[in-house]
Formats: structure tokens, sequence, C-alpha cells
């Protein structure tokens, strides 16, 4: 079994986004707007803000009030989308819900869209074009290939079926040449599908909902979800107290929460807002 622990690869591609920021022409620029006070968003923004810094590019917050009007938010994005100082903008989620979340998030221009939300980015990944992609799902990708997991000709079941995860991460993995199945609340004999994958990528949002008599040898497992337990330790969907179970008796790859996938969704965000300067420069 590997503990796919994403700390010293997130380490080794510090050195080499740092590298890359070197060789261009101009410092790439990160503007995150924020809106309101979700402690959850300000403990990720935190996080970007110290990757941005690490590697060497630039990055602001716009703090907007919770009770911001939906023109101020609009003006806020255009403004970034006209400002040729500005390499990419990302707009926080959640945002209150009075705030129009897809209308807002697809006023971002297309190559400033680091998330990869817009239509234009979700449509190109689906039609196998060049675009920005979601970074979790991006992350997901990395860290398999990292370790050396096959992924051609897998079955690859993903619990989850958001614009954020499990639809871009269904275009990267079919991209990659898996046999891919999205299952959701409304699936049925979801037990008996887990059994039946060769890579599993759960993104349900439950603490301890799923351990080791769900799996069988050999899966790997990718735990998406960041949950807190009765205790407010963070977890993930997989019970923590079969980590063990899962890696001895079953010989199972597992990302572990923390330092799996979250590590990698920021880590991504950086590489990909490097990458429109890139593009920009023609490097």
């Amino acid at each position: 079994m590997t503990l796919l622990d994403a700390r010293q690869l997130v380490v080794k591609k510090i050195d080499e986004l740092k590298n890359r920021v070197k060789k261009l022409d101009k410092k790439p620029s990160l503007v995150i707007i924020r809106v309101g006070e979700d402690f959850a968003s300000g403990k990720y923004v935190a996080n970007k803000i110290k990757r941005c810094e690490e590697v060497g590019i630039e990055s602001k917050i716009i703090h907007l009030d919770e009770n911001v009007t939906q023109d101020t938010v609009q003006k806020t994005i255009l403004d970034l989308n006209n400002d040729d100082n500005v390499t990419g903008v990302l707009l926080q989620l959640p945002i209150p819900k009075h705030l129009d979340e897809d209308y807002l998030t697809n006023l971002i221009k297309d190559e400033k869209d680091v998330d990869g939300f817009t239509i234009e980015n979700m449509g190109k990944l689906s039609l196998g074009l060049d675009g920005n992609v979601a970074c979790t799902p991006r992350g997901i990708i990395t860290l398999l290939k990292e370790f050396n997991i096959d992924i051609e000709g897998q079955d690859v079941l993903i619990i989850n079926r958001s614009n954020i995860v499990g639809k871009p991460l269904s275009q990267l993995f079919l991209k990659e040449n898996a046999t891919v199945t999205i299952a959701h609340s409304k699936t049925k004999n979801l037990k008996e599908k887990i059994k039946l994958s060769d890579i599993v990528v759960t993104a349900v949002g439950k603490a301890n909902f799923l351990g080791v008599d769900d799996f069988s040898d050999n899966t790997t497992i990718i735990d998406v979800s960041i949950n807190f337990n009765e205790f407010g330790k963070m977890c993930g969907d997989v019970s923590k107290e079969d980590y063990d179970a899962l890696a001895n008796d079953k010989n199972c790859n597992l990302t572990p929460v923390p330092n799996g996938v979250g590590q990698m969704t920021v880590i991504e965000l950086i590489e990909q807002t490097i990458e429109i300067q890139e593009k920009k420069e023609g490097k």
C-alpha cells in the first residue's frame, strides 16, 4: 500500500514553479475575490496567498462585505478583466445566497479563469481542447502520475457529480483512457460498484462514509472530502481508523486527509496562473 501523501510532491512543485516564474518577463498576478466571512473560505484563501508568496507570484485579496450587491461584485470582476496587470481572477466559493454564483463565475474572462469554471473552459475540457481546468481534478491526475499509478484501462468510480470535481474529473480520466462511472445520491447498488472499481474517488462530504469492508484488494482510493469529526479533527469520507487495515490487509493506495488532494488543489491553482502568463508571453 502507498499512502499518497502530497507534501513531498508539493515541495518539488514549488521549486519547479519558482524557476518557471524567474524565466518570465513579468510576474504573474492572482486576484482572489472573497465575499463575506465564511471561516473555511478564509483558511483556503490564506493558504493560496501563502503559496503565491512561496513561488514568487503576486497576489491580492479583494474582501467584500457579506451584504454586497450583485452589481458591486459584477463591477469588481469586470474591472479585473480589463486590468492588463492581472493574470488570473478567482471568485472564492461559496458566496452568499443572494448572489448568483453561476452568473458571476461566468463573468470572469475565460483566459483569466484560473479555477476553470466558466462555460467556455468547461466546454473546451469536454471537447478535448486546450483551456483552463478545475484545479482539484488537475491535482488528482498529477498525484496519481507522481506515484506511478496506472490510469489507462482502469475502471474508475467517481462518487460526485459536481461542476467542480465530478464532471471535470471524469473528462480528465477519459483523456487518460480510463473507463469512468459517475455515482451520486440516487445511484443504486453503490457498494457493489465500489467493489468492482480499480480507482474510487469519493467526494461525498460525510465523515466515516466508507471503511475497509467497502473496498476490494489493491484499490486506489482518492478521498477528496474535507470533513470534521465529532472531536473537531479534520477527516475525509474514509474512516481514519481503517487506514492501517486498508494498507496491510487489502494493499490499497489511499490519499490521506489532510495532506492529500487539498494540498494539490492549491498548487495546481498556482501552476495554472503561471501557465496563463507563459501563454501570454509565448513560452
